[in-house]
């Protein structure tokens, strides 16, 4: 009995010291940031920060927001699991952003022990202050919407508020917005992350039809959904130039350049959720017509400028038959195919140079808000939103290679040219590390060559020099002997070009 009970004892002291090493070996762990939910978030809404090496349980964590340039916010309110935070965004987060205007705050996690840096760019959130809430009836912004809800996910109309003027800085006045049966009161009726009077501006444009003679500018369709101020469309592409409403909303907040939208700035916005041609004038008849040039681009001028700079207008690239470390031979940024000619000229006797039609993707001489380059990073909004600067995209178009095992190399931002604040420009930037810039990687006909190539078959593998074989999510593509190409695949499913069985495409990208 007496041996039992010391076997007992030593069992329990063992135990006790294993748990206490474990709580040691915890508490040395620097917490872990790794996803952010949602990217874009208003002051007063709950986010959630993926991670590990947080502490369990209610306000044990810190997270800390930091808008670039201005101090750290601490945010003691917290519930948490081991690998997931929840956070309020914080009300003091306003000291730092004007009303209706959005900005990117780095996070930052105190457990244990501090996390080790911010996040970076691509996994920091963009939030917006929206006007202050009010309690109903007082007059004052932000009085609260009628209970219920429409057809169609939609809140019920709101009552006439006692709100008058422009008192929560929507930019439409409280006599329409009881009209239309808005919130006067409320920036956002329908709490979709755009306000009321952008997406009443976008609806009249959507609305403008070209049919009428003469033709003349159409009223609000009030009877209509979308885009709405009472309709949750944040996500709806309306206009058809695939930017979704709170894409061009963003985008019209960043040509502003941080100040507080005016109602002249509303009356002809530069990106409109209702027009795939923000930029335009009017004809005789009274129709709209495009009016930015693809030739000349500012915002392409502007990337050139900074490339020039900073040591990127030529870089160097290494031939497909060589290891990283060999010599390598200088291109322009802008010369994909590395035929070596200058850049964004067509050579003679051609008709076609790859480098002039990077912006200007259907050739018509205009620029749509999918195809400006509004951060001037040498990419286009539809490249960073929906094109060559998403995972999914490449995935997709590709659907018989098989994707390169790391599967996050983060998120490209539309309204940010370094997404991931290394000072680098995004085209510039390379996602995958194998030393051929995001805007070199962005087309495979482009860099054939032959913009024009049709799709072969599986029968009828495309004769394309290897260099065309790009990705820029993949650094074994086009060449396996970059610097980050894992040339040592998995047996039971390698990846691309190391996969016999995959079949290699070239489409119209």
């Amino acid at each position: 009995m007496t041996a039992a009970l010391g076997a007992l004892l030593l069992s329990a002291v063992a135990g006790t010291a294993s748990a206490d090493a474990a709580e040691r070996k915890q508490t040395k762990r620097h917490p872990v940031v790794t996803s952010v939910r949602p990217m874009d978030a208003k002051v007063g809404e709950i986010i959630t920060l993926g991670g590990r090496n947080f502490v369990r349980g209610k306000d044990r964590n810190t997270v800390v927001f930091k808008r670039d340039g201005a101090r750290a916010v601490f945010v003691k309110s917290t519930l948490a699991t081991a690998k997931q935070i929840r956070v309020l965004v914080p009300d003091s987060l306003r000291e730092f952003l004007p009303d209706n205007t959005s900005a990117r705050f780095r996070l930052r996690v105190l457990s244990r022990r501090f996390s080790k840096r911010f996040t970076s760019s691509s996994r920091s959130p963009m939030i917006t202050a929206l006007p202050r809430a009010a309690t109903p009836g007082s007059g004052a912004p932000g009085a609260a919407a009628a209970p219920g809800g429409s057809a169609g996910g939609a809140p019920a109309p709101a009552a006439p508020s006692n709100c008058g003027g422009d008192e929560d800085g929507d930019l439409l006045d409280a006599s329409l917005e009881n009209e239309l049966g808005l919130n006067a009161c409320k920036a956002d009726s329908d709490d979709d992350g755009v306000p009321d009077g952008y997406e009443y501006q976008s609806a009249r444009d959507l609305n403008d039809g070209e049919q009428q003679e003469p033709n003349t500018y159409l009223p609000y369709p009030g009877k209509r959904n979308y885009p709405n101020p009472l309709d949750k469309d944040a996500g709806v592409d309306h206009d058809g130039d695939t930017l979704t409403l709170l894409e061009e909303y963003r985008l019209w907040l960043y040509t502003l350049g941080g100040r507080t939208p005016t109602a002249s700035d509303l009356a002809s916005p530069t990106y409109s959720a209702g027009e795939q041609y923000s930029i335009y004038d009017r004809d005789g008849s009274g129709r709209r017509r495009p009016a930015l040039a693809a030739d000349g681009y500012a915002k392409q001028g502007d990337f050139l400028a900074w490339a020039a700079g900073a040591g990127y207008d030529q870089v160097g690239l290494s031939d497909l038959a060589d290891e990283w470390y060999e010599p390598r031979t200088p291109y322009d940024i802008r010369d994909s195919d590395r035929s070596g000619g200058a850049a964004g000229t067509v050579p003679a006797g051609a008709a076609y140079a790859p480098e002039v039609r990077y912006y200007d993707f259907n050739d018509d001489g205009w620029l749509s808000d999918a195809e400006r380059d509004e951060d001037a990073d040498g990419l286009t909004n539809f490249d960073e939103t929906r094109g060559c600067g998403v995972r999914t995209y490449w995935n997709e178009l590709y659907d018989k290679e098989t994707p390169y095992y790391i599967g996050d190399y983060g998120v490209l931002q539309h309204d940010d040219f370094d997404s991931d604040g290394d000072g680098v420009r995004d085209g510039a930037d390379d996602l995958d590390h194998d030393d051929i810039p995001n805007t070199m990687e962005c087309s495979r006909n482009m860099a054939s060559g032959d913009p024009e190539d049709p799709r072969p078959t599986d029968a009828d593998p495309p004769a394309h020099p290897a260099e065309s074989f790009v990705n820029p999510f993949n650094p074994c593509l086009p060449h396996v002997r970059s610097r980050t190409c894992n040339r040592f695949p998995s047996l039971s499913s390698p990846w691309a070009p190391f996969n016999a069985e995959d079949t290699y495409f070239y489409v119209w990208n």
